[in-house]
């Protein structure tokens, strides 16, 4: 049996999406902090946006983990209608509902991404565009209990399978 460290940055294969849910205020941290979240476009609590794991995101999140939770997104396509019915791209400096199959082509034809069961897709399986189709969708506004995190209900496994849902 080998033994893995608690901190280890090791991947397992089969996940490489991650829902990262920011649950705590920044107030008085250092620079490095704020600058990674920032970075991962968690401007406003309870907001999640969708991520590709590889050993430096998962490093990256170790930075924050006081102040976001986060977990591997395990599921298909079919279950990813918070996209379908929530998501909203930023264009214009105007916050648009991704529901315009011409806005998505628009925006995101030249990566080949040309309705929203493309962009669906290309979130539930990572590929080679999804920084740039990630980048493309607001972050996830949700609607949590406020009253949860101090209880500390849950773990953050938990949370995101919730928060997802």
């Amino acid at each position: 049996l080998s033994r893995v460290k608690p901190h280890a940055l090791e991947v397992p294969d089969k996940h490489s999406l991650a829902f990262v849910i920011r649950m705590e205020r920044t107030g008085g941290v250092s620079l490095l902090v704020q600058k990674t979240i920032a970075k991962l476009r968690l401007k406003k609590l309870f907001s999640g946006v969708f991520g590709h794991v590889t050993p430096q995101s998962v490093k990256t999140l170790r930075t924050v983990e006081p102040y976001v939770t986060w977990g591997y997104a395990t599921f298909r396509p079919s279950k990813l209608k918070s996209v379908r019915e929530h998501g909203q791209a930023r264009i214009n400096n105007k916050t648009v509902a991704v529901t315009d199959n011409t806005v998505i082509e628009e925006h995101l034809g030249r990566f080949g991404v040309i309705c929203l069961e493309d962009l669906v897709h290309e979130i539930a399986f990572p590929g080679k565009h999804f920084p740039e189709i990630s980048s493309f969708l607001c972050p996830f506004c949700l609607s949590m209990s406020r009253h949860a995190t101090r209880t500390g209900w849950g773990s953050s496994r938990r949370w995101v399978l919730l928060a997802i849902r």
